[in-house]
């Protein structure tokens, strides 16, 4: 492969002025030894030593993914046919040399890539700065493109040709001297790891040489709106992208985070004059994220990459136009299979940072990277990367994987990368469902069907990792108690990485792109507060405390309804309530069964009917279901009874049990068919879902766009104030549990509004309650999904 250089005549050239060599005391130039993690990773060590055997190499190592670094992704579950895999890597014996051309162009023939690769948006600032200009230099080297995130430019990242500028909504440090730098803009409208919300870099990473870069002051969160607010719909966006080429006569791609209209965004930008798309996907990695946005917006690139170009192509807008995969690409053989599903283009990040020396710890956001790619930017650090040895590396990695990819064209009988493009029936899926494999437009392979049932087991549902992030929120661990827990890099969650455990993990929500503008929680009002029994009760959030036993330790119990008190929700009983806290009765819900004074009464069992008119006339009342085939009927015959709503628990055992997902879907659907005096029952009845195992804030948002009012939490409340079994009662403080309680209950509140937000819904009550169109299934068994009322995943 000929070098380009054209940052100069050598290829190692000195560091920027602010981390001189001369000043750091020790260079960082070996990697590190890659440490055990307790965690389920997306970026294993097999994948992990793969780089790195790429990165000082510069050679090809292997050609197929081996059965150790699978995941349960969709794209995983999909091989070329015919090509003799055979799970361990494939033999490079008799391919030392590929004759197959991977040159790949972009922006209808503007741009020419040597091989088909777009290394990821990183800004200065998420990343430390030798990081910066090692992919830049890299890139110039090589004759791919690297695109530079938001935030203005380093000086030495600005020398480099072969670059991307990119126009965010915030602008920081971007003016039309900075536009007219490199070889194309990419106007970003968001990103996969948090569609529907703006770029986050912490204040503790706003050091006094990124104030400078980015204009913004130093040791303040630098927060980029959510949406761009001179683009609120396709035609805006069009207006912006004839702008910025008018100003600056470059290709002007559009960065989106792939969301549920992905299909209908691409076409838009293709019609509006776009260059091409970036369609950044879920598990794509982040400087900084909360996590509840991460692992539950966004949907995975495979599928967002066979919608766009089917779409694409039937309206005739494919040719010329540029497709850019990202999000997880891991080698050179996922770049090939979304090569085959439909991009012209994959992008990688994190590939990037892991053959720099990236260790994957997730805290790029704290600005203290072990390996010095992520950390506080300072003017005369103490350690550095060695800018010779990053940019090598990076070199390596671009020639090790395109001769990867050379090798794989040729085991596919394919001469150019253009040839390969869309060639979807190269491809064949393999433990995928025919609603998947539909979706994505490959072959139907053996076995069929879902390869990941849902985990029950106790130690595998209530993980440490859940149990932290739980904690975290509640102050009974971190810094930051009362907050959404913000993280880095792609996401572990479920399904494709950690084991799913409930139907909501195959469940996403949407992230507002370009069809409707997303909604800033940091600095727009959205409601979360929800009325309950026809607007007698009023909840802060859409979460109650319960069920509870009142065989739980008193001072638990009394923290609890001193919490439903205070932070305007209600407590759901099992038992009489303590007589010194009758006070706070207003706030309690218990069984019917009990003449104390109370905020509401639940009654069950078979003879319910019977017993109703026993508590007419008194607090609101509500029937308690079990999650089961009978539930939609029972629902409506108590809706018929002018009840005040029902309470689905699926912790009741029961014949014929339901998952609550598939019983709140169909009792709200139910209830809404059914007309009393032309309105439908559901008018001011209540769903309420609860159970034991709901675990965070997103299944909350989930369950209330299934249909619930508000949704139940037990556990999950006591495993974050730290109690988890009886020896733990001793060491309960009464008031500090309180504190933690009402912690949690803000924390789920601010985690759930920038979920709404993301969505673009600014109250829950009007909004999100049985709205289902905000939801996609990925990858899920089809018989359920259909169930519970939500479209697939890359069908519209």
């Amino acid at each position: 492969m000929p070098d380009g250089n054209i940052c100069g005549t050598k290829l190692l050239i000195a560091v920027f002025v602010e981390c001189r060599t001369s000043v750091a005391s020790s260079v960082i130039s070996e990697f590190s030894r890659i440490p055990t993690s307790r965690q389920s990773e997306f970026w294993n060590v097999p994948k992990i030593q793969h780089l790195r055997r790429l990165a000082e190499t510069g050679s090809a190592v292997r050609l197929w993914t081996p059965l150790e670094e699978l995941t349960r992704r969709p794209l995983d579950r999909v091989r070329f046919t015919g090509v003799g895999y055979d799970g361990k890597g494939g033999d490079l014996s008799g391919y030392a040399y590929s004759n197959a051309n991977s040159a790949v162009d972009l922006a209808y023939g503007r741009i020419s890539l040597t091989s088909p690769l777009y290394l990821g948006d990183m800004s200065y600032g998420a990343l430390s700065g030798v990081a910066n200009i090692a992919i830049a230099r890299a890139a110039d080297v090589t004759g791919v493109i690297a695109g530079t995130g938001e935030g203005g430019l380093h000086p030495d990242v600005a020398k480099c040709k072969r670059i991307t500028v990119q126009w965010a909504s915030a602008r920081f440090g971007v003016d039309l001297k900075v536009l007219n730098t490199g070889m194309a803009i990419v106007l970003k409208i968001g990103q996969g790891a948090k569609p529907g919300m703006g770029g986050h870099l912490p204040g503790t990473k706003v050091t006094e040489p990124i104030s400078l870069t980015r204009r913004i002051p130093v040791g303040r969160d630098a927060i980029s709106p959510a949406p761009h607010h001179d683009i609120y719909s396709i035609e805006d966006l069009g207006q912006r992208i004839w702008a910025l080429k008018e100003a600056t006569g470059k290709p002007v791609f559009v960065k989106i985070g792939v969301t549920n209209y992905v299909s209908y965004i691409a076409s838009g930008v293709a019609r509006m004059g776009g260059d091409g798309i970036i369609l950044d996907a879920s598990g794509a990695g982040t400087g900084a994220a909360p996590s509840v946005v991460k692992d539950n917006v966004g949907l995975p690139i495979e599928i967002a990459v066979a919608a766009v170009d089917r779409a694409l192509r039937i309206e005739n807008l494919r040719e010329g136009f540029s497709v850019i995969a990202a999000g997880r690409v891991s080698n050179a053989e996922d770049a090939a299979k979304l090569m085959a599903l439909g991009a012209d283009c994959a992008s990688i990040g994190t590939a990037c940072l892991i053959c720099m020396g990236c260790l994957m710890v997730h805290k790029c956001h704290m600005g203290f990277c072990p390996t010095l790619l992520t950390n506080k930017t300072e003017r005369d650090p103490k350690r550095l990367l060695s800018p010779e040895k990053a940019t090598e590396w990076m070199v390596n990695l671009i020639r090790g994987w395109t001769e990867e990819f050379r090798l794989i064209l040729d085991r596919l009988d394919l001469k150019t990368s253009k040839d390969l493009v869309g060639r979807r029936d190269l491809l064949q899926g393999f433990n995928l469902n025919g609603e998947t494999e539909e979706i994505l437009g490959v072959k139907a392979g053996n076995p069929r069907g879902s390869p990941a049932p849902l985990i029950d087991a106790e130690s595998a549902f209530w993980t440490d990792e859940l149990k932290q992030r739980l904690q975290e929120m509640a102050g009974t661990a971190g810094r930051a108690p009362r907050e959404a827990v913000i993280s880095s890099m792609g996401s572990v969650g479920p399904p494709f990485v950690d084991a799913p455990t409930r139907i909501a993990d195959w469940i996403v929500s949407d992230g507002a792109q370009v069809t409707r503008p997303s909604i800033d929680p940091y600095r727009e009002e959205i409601e979360t507060a929800c009325y309950l029994a026809r607007g007698k009760i009023r909840l802060s959030t859409p979460v109650i405390l319960g069920p509870f036993r009142e065989e739980m330790p008193p001072k638990l119990i009394r923290a609890l309804v001193r919490t439903a008190s205070s932070m305007g929700t209600i407590l759901y009983l099992e038992g009489r309530p303590p007589r010194e806290l009758e006070k706070y009765s207003r706030r309690i819900f218990v069984p019917g069964s009990i003449d104390d004074p109370a905020g509401g009464y639940v009654i069950a069992g078979d003879d319910w009917k019977e017993r109703v008119h026993l508590q007419a006339g008194k607090r609101p009342l509500y029937l308690r279901l079990e999650c089961s085939e009978s539930s939609p009927t029972s629902a409506v015959d108590a809706a018929l009874l002018e009840l005040d709503g029902v309470i689905l628990d699926e912790d009741r055992d029961c014949a014929g049990r339901l998952e609550l997902e598939v019983a709140t879907s169909e009792v709200d659907a139910a209830l809404r068919k059914v007309l009393r005096e032309g309105l439908p029952l559901r008018t001011n009845f209540d769903v309420i879902a609860m159970g034991e195992r709901v675990r965070l804030s997103s299944d909350v948002f989930k369950l209330c766009a299934l249909g619930a009012d508000a949704v139940g939490i037990s556990t999950a409340a006591t495993l974050a104030v730290g109690y988890e079994k009886e020896e733990d009662a001793s060491s309960l403080d009464e008031e500090q549990v309180k504190d933690r309680l009402e912690n949690l209950i803000l924390a789920t509140g601010r985690e759930i509004k920038l979920l709404a937000g993301a969505a673009g819904v600014s109250s829950l009550f009007t909004t999100l309650v049985g709205n289902r169109e905000l939801l996609r299934a990925v990858d899920m068994e089809p018989a359920v999904r259909r169930r519970l009322r939500i479209k697939p995943a890359g069908l519209g």
